[in-house]
């Protein structure tokens, strides 16, 4: 009997993924929303959307996503990050439905240790991002205790027209090259950051996880200027790379900062992830093969 699955944020980086992912999948009834389709912050029109079409998963992607839209619009983030996650939970809860919740190694942006980040390690998010993601995480698990949260780190694909762009380290790296032009990237910076398929590849093994949290991605030890350094020699074959390449010595100095996780609670359900410098490789192989 196929499961049905429903994936708000459809016309996003990681939604688009997974609704392309699982249409190609057998066993599964695939619908996806967008937020023009389903307001998730109206309370009333999640509800009777989700008991119309009773999905057996919510893979909860819908969000504000760009960090300096909501510093700049704390309001926005508040209504569709933390209240639009708490609407989507109640909904689950009176349909019995399964929610996985994408949530954000941002919630890590004010550790103050340089050890990779641990779920249970207490966290207070500096940003508002990070803040309303952890707010979004206590909201959804108040109501829907067997709900998922996945802790994602920042994500990449290699560029191509039929797809949704985004953000990530990679899709800039491209433009750099293409423009011939040189980034600043931080030394003082540390996080994961993953191949975005590797992600949409482990979902089928996320749905079975039991209730609570998990970091979900890439380890990594490199900080991000020496990771683009590693993408762009990937990209050109060339050992210098300084053209489009430079330390930015400056940011983040008086504070390192450290998103880095620790995926041993993912692991010790049978998922696991290439680390960082692994996912370039097969990023490239996959473009490549294509």
């Amino acid at each position: 009997m196929e499961k049905r699955i429903l994936i708000t944020g459809v016309n996003g980086f990681l939604g688009s993924r997974l609704f392309e992912y699982f249409k190609e999948q057998e066993g599964y009834d695939v619908l996806g929303v967008t937020h023009r389709e389903l307001e998730v912050s109206d309370s009333l029109a999640v509800t009777a959307f989700i008991n119309a079409i009773r999905p057996d998963y919510v893979l909860h992607c819908a969000g504000v996503s760009d960090t300096g839209i909501c510093e700049a619009e704390p309001e926005r983030s508040e209504q569709i990050n933390v209240r639009g996650t708490a609407n989507m939970a109640k909904a689950c809860r009176q349909s019995n439905t399964k929610m996985i919740f994408m949530s954000s190694d941002q919630i890590y942006n004010a550790s103050c240790s340089m050890e990779p980040n641990r779920e249970e390690r207490v966290q207070r998010p500096c940003t508002v991002y990070g803040r309303d993601k952890k707010r979004a995480e206590e909201a959804m698990f108040a109501c829907l205790s067997d709900a998922v949260a996945l802790r994602l780190t920042w994500m990449y694909d290699y560029p191509v027209r039929e797809r949704t762009g985004g953000t990530g380290l990679l899709g800039n790296l491209v433009n750099a090259l293409e423009e011939n032009r040189r980034m600043k990237l931080p030394v003082h910076d540390y996080r994961g950051i993953t191949y975005v398929w590797n992600a949409v590849r482990s979902m089928p093994r996320a749905l079975m996880l039991p209730g609570g949290i998990y970091n979900f991605g890439s380890e990594n030890t490199m900080n991000t200027y020496d990771t683009a350094v590693l993408f762009l020699q990937s990209l050109t074959g060339r050992e210098d790379v300084s053209a489009w390449a430079e330390p930015d010595r400056e940011r983040f100095a008086a504070s390192p900062r450290n998103l880095t996780i620790d995926i041993s609670r993912v692991n010790s359900h049978g998922i696991g992830f290439e680390d960082t410098a692994a996912g370039i490789r097969t990023c490239l192989s996959d473009y490549r093969g294509r």
